[in-house]
């Protein structure tokens, strides 16, 4: 009796060993990134001109290594980014048609509403903390308020 007792232990443990080491959790480290960002303001460098967006109600989504960016019209992409260095890399958008599957976007000129105006499209980060996010390309500075 006791050594089918120390045998069904023995299989216990090897049972819950194989299914804790099979699980791997990928955990994302983008730190203040990570959420719901509403773009406020758009300056423009070449000119100096700022415009008050924050009623087009324009979002940026940010989840482990996935941005969707949205509008009003709930019309929504979904753009791959890397975060490193104060550095924020757009790339690799889709149109996010969820009925009919994503479409690969193509033309830039989709995402200039959203202050994207390329398809990988390279972005400063001058701030970023869990209130504020001042994002700059070459062409842009966005200024995002956490939603």
């Amino acid at each position: 009796m006791k050594q089918i007792y120390f045998l069904n232990i023995i299989i216990m443990c090897i049972v819950a060993s194989f299914a804790f080491s099979s699980c791997h959790l990928e955990a994302s480290d983008n730190g203040d990134l990570d959420g719901f960002w509403q773009l406020t303001t758009v300056d423009t460098l070449s000119t100096g001109g700022t415009q008050e967006v924050k009623s087009a109600e324009i979002f940026w989504a940010f989840q482990f290594r996935l941005l969707q960016v949205r509008d009003i019209n709930e019309n929504r992409y979904n753009i791959r980014f890397k975060h490193e260095n104060n550095m924020l890399k757009l790339y690799d958008p889709y149109r996010d048609k969820r009925e009919s599957g994503d479409e690969k976007v193509t033309d830039p000129a989709v995402l200039a509403k959203y202050g994207i105006n390329a398809l990988e499209e390279l972005f400063t980060v001058e701030c970023l903390d869990s209130e504020k996010m001042l994002l700059k390309s070459d062409k842009l500075r966005l200024i995002f308020r956490r939603y």
